[in-house]
């Protein structure tokens, strides 16, 4: 560690998750209507289910992956004292401590037996759901065992021959960064806490965690906008000391171009000059040369009226035709000649047997060279 970073506060740790007894909480897994609020339908399971109402009770769910079915969790606000609930405001989850053990289940039907802590877990597994059919905690120790796996068989309407698979450790959830948890066995790796069931988990009251949310996106932006003010102050610091070289550098330029132009100028003087020299030996205006190449393909009937230049390459061509036919077929053989760029055949019309048109030709620029010879 350098001088200078040992003086940096360390970041903040995250918020625990805190894992509330699971003998506290009565768990049932209800059906859903697809394309219903989640939360409107667990609620209206919470009262036919519970015998208090729902503002009484500590209650989370979650929900199965094909939407169909939630497993439905709620204990009576009164079995947690206000040491326990004092502890959650400042937790990133509460939920009850059988939720890390969903994460392990046995590849088939079956059954999850947990001990710890002086409780006993027995989570029932059908074949083919990501949620358990029930789940039952006890306080007790292993002499419950065998009733504890009788009675989840039962709810689960599993065969007595199923798996059973026995955990001993401590499951924990620990938060991970952007909303997700995380299963530890211990200090082991286990899984990540699906993300759907995050919104649901937490067993606190819903307006309680509302403000929360609302908090944290407050905190959230301002933290940014904290950055963002000191990145701009940065990089206003940063322009103005570039401002200042740049300012330096600049003016050693513009004395530089000041001692060199007139150089510059009369060397533009000389091209200018070079170039009219160029321009007047080699573009000239040649109309007898294009007249010359164009006359040979032109039909009998077509006499020529006008001709204008266009430019040092193109040239219009006012005519007519006694025969209709060949002004298509004087148009053709124009476009066949290598020196022609394009051709172009407009204003044509009849009137008295005779056809008037107009051919607006565009040369090629080296099919003018040596007086158009190719």
């Amino acid at each position: 560690m350098s001088a200078f970073t040992q003086y940096l506060p360390s970041a903040l740790p995250p918020p625990p998750v805190l894992l509330a007894r699971g003998d506290a909480f009565f768990v049932r897994r209800v059906a859903l209507v697809e394309g219903e609020p989640l939360e409107a339908q667990v609620t209206l399971a919470l009262e036919g289910m519970a015998p208090f109402p729902p503002d009484q009770l500590y209650h989370g769910y979650l929900p199965a992956a094909d939407g169909r079915s939630a497993l439905v969790f709620a204990a009576f606000r009164r079995r947690f004292d206000a040491l326990d609930t004092d502890l959650w405001e400042t937790a990133a989850l509460v939920t009850p401590d059988f939720v890390p053990l969903l994460v392990v289940r046995p590849a088939g039907a079956g059954v999850t037996l947990h001990s710890a802590e002086g409780r006993l877990t027995a989570l029932g597994w059908v074949e083919g759901e990501d949620l358990p059919s029930a789940v039952i905690v006890r306080a007790g120790g292993p002499e419950q065992a065998a009733a504890l796996l009788d009675e989840v068989r039962t709810r689960s309407g599993l065969a007595a021959d199923v798996e059973i698979r026995e955990l001993a450790g401590e499951f924990l959830l620990t938060a991970s960064g952007e909303g997700g948890f995380t299963v530890f066995e211990g200090e082991r790796l286990v899984a990540p806490l699906p993300l759907a069931w995050t919104a649901g988990a937490d067993v606190r009251d819903p307006e309680f965690l509302a403000a929360r949310r609302r908090a944290g996106v407050r905190d959230h932006w301002l933290w940014r906008g904290l950055l963002g003010a000191a990145a701009i102050l940065a990089l206003a610091a940063f322009l103005q000391v570039g401002s200042g070289g740049f300012g330096l550098l600049t003016r050693g330029r513009e004395a530089q171009v000041a001692a060199q132009k007139p150089v510059v100028a009369q060397i533009d003087a000389a091209q200018m000059l070079a170039n009219r020299i160029a321009e007047l030996s080699e573009k000239r205006l040649m109309p007898f040369e294009m007249m010359a190449m164009i006359n040979p393909a032109r039909p009998e009937s077509v006499v020529f009226q006008r001709l204008v230049t266009r430019g040092l390459l193109g040239l219009e061509v006012e005519a007519q035709a006694v025969n209709p036919e060949d002004v298509g077929a004087y148009a053709n053989a124009l476009k066949a000649l290598p020196a022609l760029a394009s051709v172009q055949t407009r204003e044509v019309r009849a009137r008295d047997g005779v056809t008037s048109f107009i051919l607006a030709l565009e040369f090629k620029a080296d099919g003018l060279k040596k007086g158009g010879a190719l």
